[in-house]
């Protein structure tokens, strides 16, 4: 690695190892440092290097090759350092600017539990295996209910790289890449593809967002567990504890650890027959209870705290207001069929919440372009869509009961006009 390069990854490391407690003007300075990393190529640092080598090699003789594939070998290594070194920085960076975005929303004590260093390996790992599948299915699930569109994926040779992109129209493609890779540029394949944009565009606030709330809830709900342990599990889970360990691991079941498994065994935790390891079967029986018991809350729990603010954020706030000041970077602002199926999940945990219908129909309302209470407009839309009372509703929203109870006649002033006219009528006419 150049000296310029290393520099920019030692300045990265420098500036994340003091990102805890967070603090506002660190993300000033990453995105000044994912900058430069992206101008010095960390995003595609192997292409280039392989390219121009093999291209060099074919008229070396069998030591030189030999020696050549060593060189191969710690390019390589280079190069996963680089593309780590800008992964981390964009999400180091997408965690800072999200959680000034928890800050203004009251969310503070989460700010914490977010990937400030930009490894939010790190925090699943502490989350557990259980944190890890409840982070990956919500993943999952922003992929999958995401907005599709046809594109063509062009492969493009420049500078001695060889990029891929996405162009959205196929008689354009030749000016675009000009403008992005400049008139050298070689088009060397096009075919169509398919371009998916989740309901929040940003990858880097997708993973800050759903791994620092999987982190937040696995200790909330590892605190709540904690106060039902007694007896043996108590005992068990305690020595896990105090060697650092997560509670509820079955050891009897995992490799290594043999010093700990063995004292165990002394302490009379683990059963050891000739060299293996097992459990009492009623503790077993009693952890893998707790294990599905955590993984099912830690689901539905970080589900709820992903989705329900976004909902809340689309039928309180006016469109024009979303624009200017939305909840998350890259959320869509005006969100499409396939990404409001997203809220799907949140009707599965609660058959009296049909979050999608309700969205829904705040989006066509606002297609009607009245102007009004959108605090009322969600009361009334909530209390006729779904199952809930007035006061769950008024505690939701944040609104006195009484407001809620008179919110039923916004809806009904819309539907009777068809466009809302009367209703627009008597807001001009009070003003």
């Amino acid at each position: 690695m150049n000296l310029p390069s290393m520099a920019l990854v030692q300045q990265l490391e420098d500036v994340l190892k003091d990102s805890r407690p967070y603090k506002k003007e660190n993300a000033e300075k990453i995105e000044g440092l994912r900058e430069r990393m992206l101008n010095a190529g960390f995003n595609a640092p192997f292409k280039g290097i392989l390219q121009r080598t093999m291209e060099e090699a074919q008229d070396l003789d069998e030591n030189e090759w030999a020696d050549l594939k060593k060189q191969i070998s710690y390019f390589k290594q280079i190069a996963n350092l680089k593309k780590y070194s800008l992964a981390r920085a964009s999400v180091a960076l997408s965690a800072h600017k999200l959680s000034d975005h928890f800050l203004k929303m009251g969310y503070a004590d989460i700010v914490e539990y977010t990937p400030l260093d930009g490894n939010h390996i790190a925090i699943l790992m502490d989350s557990g295996a259980e944190g890890i599948l409840a982070y990956r299915t919500i993943m999952d699930r922003f992929d999958l209910m995401a907005d599709s569109t046809s594109c063509f994926q062009v492969k493009v040779k420049s500078g001695g790289e060889t990029h891929t992109v996405q162009v959205d129209d196929k008689e354009r493609i030749d000016y675009k890449i000009a403008q992005m890779f400049g008139l050298e540029a070689e088009v060397t394949e096009v075919k169509p593809s398919v371009r998916r944009k989740p309901l929040v565009a940003s990858k880097g606030t997708r993973v800050s967002l759903v791994s620092s709330v999987v982190n937040y809830l696995s200790k909330n709900i590892e605190d709540e567990l904690k106060t039902k342990e007694l007896g043996k599990l108590k005992e068990y889970n305690d020595f896990l504890r105090a060697k650092g360990l997560r509670p509820d691991v079955r050891m009897d079941q995992i490799e290594n650890y043999e010093d700990i498994k063995a004292e165990m065994a002394k302490e009379g935790l683990l059963k050891k027959k000739e060299d293996k390891y097992s459990m009492d079967e009623e503790l077993a029986k009693e952890i893998n209870v707790r294990k599905k018991e955590r993984g099912q809350k830690l689901l539905k729990q970080s589900t709820m705290l992903v989705l329900l603010p976004i909902f809340k954020f689309y039928m309180t706030t006016p469109r024009e207001t979303r624009k200017k000041e939305n909840l998350y970077p890259g959320l869509a602002v005006v969100p499409t069929n396939s990404q409001i199926r997203l809220f799907t999940f949140l009707y599965e945990l609660d058959d009296e919440f049909p979050a999608p219908a309700m969205l829904r129909k705040k989006m066509e309302i606002e297609e009607m372009g009245v102007r009004l209470d959108n605090d009322k407009l969600a009361a009334a839309i909530i209390l006729e869509g779904s199952a809930k009372g007035e006061k769950w509703v008024a505690d939701f929203l944040k609104m006195n009961e009484d407001e809620v109870k008179n919110s039923r006649m916004v809806l009904e002033s819309i539907e009777k006009s068809g466009k809302g006219a009367d209703f627009l009528k008597r807001i001009k006419k009070g003003q």
